[in-house]
């Protein structure tokens, strides 16, 4: 059995370890030690990575209390290595984890709520409450948390006797009555983990809930906290500095200076719109062919081509109105109120390299070609 220094000592960076045994498998090899400081993948929490000697560590998994350390060398059994932990990502794992639990325990004790689900990705965690939360239950959870990583609460690791464990009250996915390791923030939580936290609160940093929707009956928390927090403030910082930058707008007003230009851009598009309209009405060439009733005309939308259809095709059995782009394709709305269009579309595409379809009385879509094949195409 390995001894799990990581349950002991958060904090070791550097450890060296002898080697129990060496099997070769697809990934590279599977290196067993007497003790390691690698927490391998469980709780949600992604394995350690690292180096034994100078091979990466690729993986860790923990399988009856053996943990395997997966790395693409062979190294001998009976020799003493040299293991070094990526320290910057273990830490980052250990600020979000334990924030993670303080989170869920402010939830647990303010609504009653379990933790159904935790899953830790490179620079978020999301977390599912049991119960529906609203923004304002959100706001407050994430003020409480914060404020508990400012009184820097004692973070503490432990394995309580049997005698003592049936009478505590703590939080566990599962029903756990032996061998149950506790990690328990002073006055805010106790649940059962078997992961690496930081020692005292005031470590975990940052706590921001930055998402959160509804799920399975719940809510799916997204969040982040420390140096991912840190990193997701100056990107977001930076970012709020371009807007500012590009709208002339004081800090904490970005929002409203959107929301201006936004509405300008909104009447402004408004009228191109109705320009548009009249242009492609100004620019539109009514051919009859028969029973059928062909439109051409420039820049046009589906909307305004709808419009055209509907203004010049009384008592034509097929209205095919087309619109040229400004790379020698056609936007085509054809309709027909008397017959299913669907075969006349059909030909049209496989004749003019086209995409388009709908409904048996209507249909849209785009071609490639000239207007006098357009025509020569509906006269036979």
């Amino acid at each position: 059995m390995t001894v799990k220094l990581y349950e002991d000592n958060a904090y070791i960076k550097e450890f060296d370890a002898t080697v129990l045994s060496c099997e070769e498998c697809k990934s590279g090899y599977l290196i067993t030690l007497d003790k390691t400081a690698f927490f391998p993948e469980g709780g949600g929490q992604q394995a350690d990575t690292g180096y034994i000697n100078d091979f990466k560590v690729l993986d860790v998994q923990i399988k009856d209390e053996v943990i395997y350390h997966t790395i693409k060398n062979p190294v001998s059994v009976g020799d003493t290595v040299k293991c070094k932990l990526d320290w910057d990502t273990r830490f980052a794992r250990m600020q979000g984890h334990t924030g993670e639990h303080l989170v869920s325990g402010i939830i647990h004790s303010l609504f009653g709520y379990e933790n159904l689900g935790f899953h830790m990705s490179e620079k978020t965690m999301t977390l599912d409450p049991s119960g529906v939360l609203s923004d304002k239950d959100i706001k407050e959870i994430e003020r409480r948390a914060n404020m508990a990583v400012y009184e820097n609460k004692a973070v503490k690791a432990y394995y309580p006797d049997a005698s003592l464990l049936k009478d505590l009250e703590y939080r566990s996915k599962l029903d756990l009555t032996e061998n149950v390791r506790l990690v328990n923030i002073d006055s805010y939580d106790t649940c059962a983990c078997c992961a690496p936290h930081v020692s005292r609160t005031g470590e975990i940093g940052i706590i921001k809930i930055i998402d959160y929707i509804q799920y399975k009956g719940g809510m799916r928390l997204t969040m982040v906290c420390g140096i991912n927090a840190f990193e997701d403030y100056v990107k977001l910082h930076d970012e709020s500095k371009k807007m500012m930058h590009l709208l002339s707008s004081p800090r904490d007003k970005v929002c409203e200076f959107v929301i201006r230009d936004h509405e300008v851009i909104g009447t402004q598009k408004a009228t191109i719109n109705r320009l548009n309209a009249e242009l492609s009405k100004a620019n539109l060439d009514i051919r009859k062919i028969g029973t059928k009733t062909l439109g051409f005309t420039k820049g046009a939308s589906f909307d305004d081509m709808r419009n055209l259809v509907n203004e010049n095709s009384e008592n034509a059995e097929l209205s095919a109105f087309f619109s040229e782009g400004e790379n020698g394709d056609f936007s085509y709305i054809i309709s027909s109120a008397t017959f299913d269009v669907r075969d006349t579309v059909k030909a049209l595409n496989e004749s003019f390299n086209g995409k388009g379809g709908g409904r048996p009385n209507y249909a849209q879509g785009k071609i490639i070609g000239k207007k006098e094949d357009i025509l020569s195409f509906f006269e036979n």
